[in-house]
């Protein structure tokens, strides 16, 4: 039976049987991406943006870098994205169940880790994304990470631990300055270290003044954010329900397809190639 369909098949044109052998190349390699987006998960992704709102309070009371971003989100981000943090959201939403079977849980927190986007996406906007083949756990999952997001920036303002840095530096350099100006004091103008010691005092009060108008600009915004009035995050948009996975079937049929007929070009040509025999030329007596 073969034979015979061979034989067939030898009796058509040479193009007729190169179109032939390339559509079927192109078909299989439709039937493959067909067959590997019904095989593998279909990745979900939800996105939801959140919004700086700025102080409300004059900005001249507050330093120019006090909205900065890109700042906010490199504090806020390592915290979200901890293992503990990651771990307790897997648990509560049985993320990554045939995965924690078989590997161990710091393999799965990395992979959770690599879904998760918290990027900038304008001058005072954060887009956080999660990817997932359940489209409905992408959307929760998102949800729960903008959530958090906004909580940790509430107590990071809340936190009055830097105050009381400041604070103590402050109390430090006050002490520095006063001994410098009473050694200034009790040195004759005659002394040749009398100048040194006028260049010392005069650092000592740069640097207590520099650190008392860091501590003037904590202790307002720990007071705004008492008030509720800091720089803040709020939900701008809420966690998409994603429709249509990121990879529609048809784009990965379409990519089998053009893998198909590459393969099927390549093969008419090696072929062709293959029968063409060089010439040998024939030496001068």
């Amino acid at each position: 039976m073969l034979s015979f369909f061979r034989r067939q098949f030898s009796t058509v044109p040479a193009v007729q049987r190169w179109l032939l052998r390339t559509a079927g190349w192109g078909l299989s390699g439709l039937a493959a991406g067909w067959l590997v987006s019904f095989v593998l998960p279909e990745p979900y992704t939800s996105e939801a943006t959140l919004q700086v709102v700025p102080a409300t309070v004059f900005q001249d009371l507050l330093p120019h870098e006090s909205v900065d971003v890109q700042n906010l989100l490199d504090r806020e981000k390592p915290m979200v994205l901890s293992r503990n943090v990651l771990t307790t959201i897997v648990n509560n939403f049985d993320l990554y169940r045939s995965e924690r079977r078989r590997e161990p849980m710091e393999d799965v927190i990395d992979e959770f880790r690599k879904s998760v986007r918290i990027e900038l996406s304008g001058a005072k906007l954060i887009r956080v994304a999660f990817t997932y083949p359940d489209r409905l756990l992408a959307n929760k999952v998102t949800q729960d990470l903008a959530s958090r997001i906004i909580s940790e920036n509430l107590m990071s303002n809340m936190r009055s631990e830097n105050s009381q840095f400041l604070k103590d530096e402050v109390d430090s350099l006050g002490k520095s300055w006063l001994q410098a100006s009473a050694s200034v004091k009790a040195t004759p103008a005659t002394d040749p270290r009398y100048e040194l010691l006028i260049l010392e005092r005069d650092q000592k009060r740069k640097e207590y003044e520099s650190m008392a108008q860091k501590l003037g600009t904590a202790k307002i915004l720990n007071d705004l954010a008492s008030r509720g009035q800091d720089t803040r995050l709020e939900l701008l948009d809420a966690a998409t329900m994603p429709q249509e996975p990121d990879t529609p079937p048809w784009v990965i049929g379409l990519i089998g397809l053009g893998c198909g007929l590459a393969v099927g070009l390549l093969t008419a040509l090696w072929r062709a190639l293959r029968r063409t025999k060089p010439e040998i030329g024939v030496p001068s007596a």
